[in-house]
């Protein structure tokens, strides 16, 4: 039977469930009261003061792009409720670790997902927010039901789950979570009042490193040891990586090396590397954009042979 959840902006008629506590915990999809559109509705029950604030910043941001925040309020139950337009799809996450989906991508594709991307973070940094959490899961390839998702426009990729996002400056000392393998250092050592938009630049170009060559620029499974990794490990150029979208993903990427481990510095050097490494990388989507949108003009594909063994 359907569930019926008033918010601030609207009646959601909810009909499908994943998970969660209580009557409406968990992630729910449905439908506007009126059916014109489908919706996901998420309950937050653990959130920063400022989520709720963010989340009406995300509400001005209307693009293609962007998965649309239509609604968000907190319930008398103390959850944090937000109402987006649902994306179905695939996401790139599902299709990197689906062989045999993954194999049959040009990896054009993926520069293409990128460059969309940019342009919804373009629109999300332009709103004063960071996402905090780009990675191959938060970005979908539309597509309807029977519909491959490698059959699909990757220029339509939609950046979607904004629970993690901030705003920037961010001076609060809220311990914040981050991402194996695609966090920048800023993040990972828990400097907030550093984290910014190439912030989520890095976090792309790592992203889109693993998806073209099949791995990560590190990896260990280890965790202690992968962390170090991504504070230390400068990306290196695969053999077959086309050169000029290597430069492109290099400079997002980058990060200033540390002559010892930073617990072993004052906070003022810890900061000053950050700093350093955070000045050396795109400082906005826009110039990330107009340099990614040239390496089609030069690319050249990789092979399945070289994702595996190369």
């Amino acid at each position: 039977m359907a569930e019926q959840l008033t918010g601030t902006k609207g009646i959601y008629i909810l009909t499908g469930r994943q998970g969660g506590k209580g009557k409406f915990g968990g992630i729910w999809t449905g439908t506007t009261a009126d059916g014109q559109k489908s919706v996901s509705v998420k309950c937050v029950e653990k959130y920063g003061q400022a989520l709720p604030a963010i989340m009406g910043r995300l509400m001005t941001v209307d693009h293609p792009n962007v998965a649309h925040t239509l609604d968000s309020w907190v319930c008398e139950d103390g959850c944090l409720y937000i109402v987006r337009e649902y994306v179905k799809g695939t996401d790139l996450k599902t299709i990197f670790t689906t062989k045999e989906l993954y194999r049959k991508v040009d990896e054009m594709k993926y520069v293409h997902a990128g460059l969309s991307v940019l342009k919804a973070l373009q629109q999300v940094h332009g709103a004063g927010v960071i996402h905090r959490d780009v990675k191959p899961s938060n970005i979908v390839i539309p597509h309807g039901d029977g519909e491959s998702p490698i059959d699909q426009d990757f220029s339509k990729a939609v950046l979607i789950d904004f629970e993690q996002c901030s705003t920037y400056p961010d001076t609060s000392d809220v311990r914040s979570s981050f991402a194996l393998v695609f966090s920048p250092p800023e993040m990972l050592l828990k400097r907030n009042k550093l984290v910014c938009p190439a912030s989520d630049l890095f976090a792309l170009s790592i992203s889109l490193f693993q998806l073209i060559m099949g791995k990560a620029p590190y990896s260990d499974c280890n965790p202690e040891i992968l962390v170090n990794l991504q504070l230390t490990y400068p990306m290196k150029q695969p053999a077959r990586m086309d050169d000029q979208l290597f430069a492109v993903l290099s400079k997002a990427a980058y990060k200033a090396s540390f002559p010892r481990p930073p617990r072993q510095l004052q906070p003022t050097e810890v900061e000053n590397i950050l700093r350093q490494g955070i000045d050396g990388r795109y400082q906005s989507a826009e110039e990330m954009y107009d340099e990614l949108i040239k390496v089609e003009k030069t690319f050249k594909p990789v092979s399945w042979l070289n994702k595996m063994f190369g």
